[in-house]
């Protein structure tokens, strides 16, 4: 099955990447990319599934791109960025208008139903952050009238923190961890946090699934389209 990935270099998009390598059941993955990059090597990983489609505008996509992703099976959209390193103006774009805009653009494009997962945060809110908002925005896209969105079928999933952390992320990590004394939390409260492996092979699921909600139970919200990082971290793979 053909699935899409956005920010495969950052430290979710690089699990999600190598699960998909490594996965069987995906044929084909179309990664959209501000710049080439090397797909990872090694036994068990098959990139010549793989395309890196350099894309620099996430607010539009050609006709040419779409007619590329119209048999999509599901969309992991892990573009993100800290709201420490850009204003608010680029945090607010990143966040929320790009994978907006994306999953408007792939629903009118699709053939079939299309599962698209959105990476949230843990502690997103409708009401109270931009996490939040982006959670809800295709969330109803996919219950309008609109004949456009009918192949919606939307996931929200909010890990806690992810480990380990590598490649750009490491530096605001590395203060985070810091400021919040994560190893003594993590000792403490151990589910606040989840390993890429695991919210990977979580992702990935969803995004192969048959994008009808989720059995209500710990951590499942939103009629079954949410996840916290408690049902992530149930979370049982499929074969």
């Amino acid at each position: 099955m053909h699935l899409v990935l956005t920010g495969a270099t950052g430290t979710v998009g690089t699990g999600v990447l190598t699960h998909c390598l490594a996965s069987t059941r995906v044929t084909r993955l179309s990664i959209l990319s501000r710049r080439p990059f090397d797909l990872p090597t090694g036994p068990g990983l098959d990139a010549s599934k793989a395309q890196v489609i350099v894309h620099t505008d996430y607010l539009n996509y050609p006709s040419e791109l779409l007619d590329h992703l119209k048999d999509v099976k599901g969309v992991i959209w892990s573009q993100g960025v800290s709201q420490t390193q850009v204003s608010k103006e680029e945090y607010i774009k990143v966040t929320h208008d790009h994978p907006i805009a994306a999953a408007k653009a792939f629903a009118r494009a699709a053939s079939s139903p299309m599962n698209f997962t959105y990476v949230s945060a843990e502690g997103a809110s409708p009401e109270e952050n931009i996490k939040g908002r982006t959670e809800k925005s295709p969330l109803a896209l996919s219950q309008a009238s609109d004949a456009a969105f009918v192949p919606l079928r939307v996931f929200n999933v909010r890990p806690g923190a992810v480990e380990p952390v590598t490649g750009n992320d490491l530096q605001g990590f590395r203060r985070t961890l810091v400021k919040l004394s994560a190893p003594v939390i993590k000792l403490a409260v151990p589910s606040l946090f989840i390993h890429r492996d695991k919210l990977a092979v979580t992702l990935v699921d969803l995004a192969l699934g048959n994008g009808e909600p989720l059995p209500s139970g710990p951590g499942i919200e939103a009629g079954g389209r949410t996840l916290q990082n408690s049902a992530i971290r149930a979370w049982k793979p499929i074969e």
